[in-house]
């Protein structure tokens, strides 16, 4: 088995941590993805504006990790999202579902939280595969 730690470029971490590490046995490959967030990865500053708005960073954080680790956003196959509201699953519903293809949605979990790292809503984790 071999492991690899991936830190793409523009990822960022609050933490003792890596964005993403890589399992690969014979031809099978799992990238498992940390819990992104709303922090900017050219600021450094975490965006906690309205609950859309931090989706679109989440995503674009997760999707940030996935393609620099050398994964598409549809050989996600496990998500898990975090919100401290659930009144705002429906609007991160909408954001989330644009980052996949239609029909290549992932397996998901939804999860109320009682709060998330510097104050953001929304914070997802995920798990692709690939041979």
């Amino acid at each position: 088995m071999k492991i690899i730690h991936h830190k793409p470029k523009n990822s960022v971490t609050s933490g003792p941590y890596f964005p993403a590490v890589e399992v690969q046995e014979d031809n099978i490959k799992q990238l498992f993805v940390s819990g992104q967030g709303t922090k900017d990865p050219v600021t450094g500053e975490r965006f906690l504006g309205e609950i859309k708005g931090q989706a679109i960073v989440v995503m674009d954080n997760l999707k940030n990790v996935v393609e620099g680790s050398g994964y598409s956003m549809d050989e996600i196959v496990k998500v898990t999202i975090f919100l401290i509201n659930m009144s705002d699953f429906e609007a991160v519903n909408k954001v989330y579902q644009s980052y996949f293809s239609e029909g290549q949605y992932p397996a998901r979990s939804t999860v109320a939280v009682k709060e998330l790292p510097g104050g953001q809503g929304v914070e997802i984790d995920a798990i692709a595969f690939k041979k």
